[in-house]
């Protein structure tokens, strides 16, 4: 069950919630607030009651009790694109606000909660089992038919890098690419994948080194300091041998979904190099 409501303009927040927490034994509670200080009234109480919680912008999600699942899969092993296939399949036999439970390997989570939410469901709930394996509850939403055109500001940068080391010059651009383009207040986000997914070999960017410039690799960790999310082809990786135990520290493998789902944004802007 999930009940969402509004405590903007109220001096204590946790004087209504808390009413609401004694009458809910199982569920989710989506509360939109006026910003930090409701926040943190909402938190004391919280913290006082040991619950979990996520804090999005204004809105806090609060998770009471075990979310019960309509329906389970598991799709641990499988690779690029199965998972989002599987878990799509059993999607389309299931009733819209149904919740499903996936659980997944590292491989496959971010592809996961960004191509479901890309298909318009909603991650409700995303746990680490400790074990190497995630859980993931999605509710089943509709996507709408069409959709009102508007004019969208691009605010985000998409770099696809797809020649690697083979040439590095492009290697180059890609990491001082995104470093000009957080200098204009866009958030970069690059993909390695094809050729480009070389980048990715720990210790492969401290080889390459232009007498104008530093290391690329010294390049690449500056980048990830400054909270740049680099993403790696899973196929593309598999190809060359690259894994969890030789992908280069800061690197996520990521898959199609994660791909197309940024590709699709309106307000992202794709550079190929």
């Amino acid at each position: 069950m999930i009940r969402k409501f509004k405590v903007k303009g109220l001096r204590s927040p946790s004087l209504l919630i808390d009413m609401i927490l004694s009458d809910t034994k199982e569920g989710i509670l989506v509360v939109e607030t006026d910003g930090d200080e409701q926040i943190k009234d909402i938190e004391n109480l919280l913290k006082k009651y040991n619950l979990k919680y996520e804090v999005e912008g204004n809105t806090v999600k609060i998770y009471v009790g075990e979310i019960k699942a309509d329906r389970s899969i598991n799709v641990v092993g499988a690779t690029c694109p199965g998972p989002i296939m599987m878990v799509s399949d059993i999607l389309s036999k299931m009733k819209t606000g149904e919740v499903l439970e996936i659980i997944c390997g590292k491989n496959a989570l971010t592809d996961l909660t960004e191509g479901l939410k890309g298909m318009g469901n909603e991650i409700l709930k995303v746990e680490d089992r400790g074990d190497g394996t995630y859980r993931i509850l999605v509710k089943k939403g509709e996507k709408k038919e069409k959709e009102e055109k508007a004019i969208t500001k691009i605010d985000e940068l998409f770099i696809i890098n797809t020649t690697g080391t083979g040439n590095a010059e492009k290697a180059y651009a890609t990491f001082m690419m995104a470093d000009v383009a957080l200098k204009m207040n866009l958030k970069p986000t690059i993909f390695l994948m094809m050729d480009g997914a070389s980048l990715a070999l720990k210790g492969e960017c401290d080889k390459v080194k232009h007498p104008a410039f530093p290391k690329l690799g010294d390049l690449v960790r500056d980048i990830l300091k400054k909270g740049v999310k680099i993403y790696v082809c899973e196929l593309s990786a598999e190809f060359r041998g690259i894994n969890e135990s030789n992908l280069e520290d800061g690197f996520e493998i990521a898959g199609a979904p994660t791909f197309l789902n940024y590709l699709s944004k309106p307000n992202v802007r794709p550079v190929w190099l």
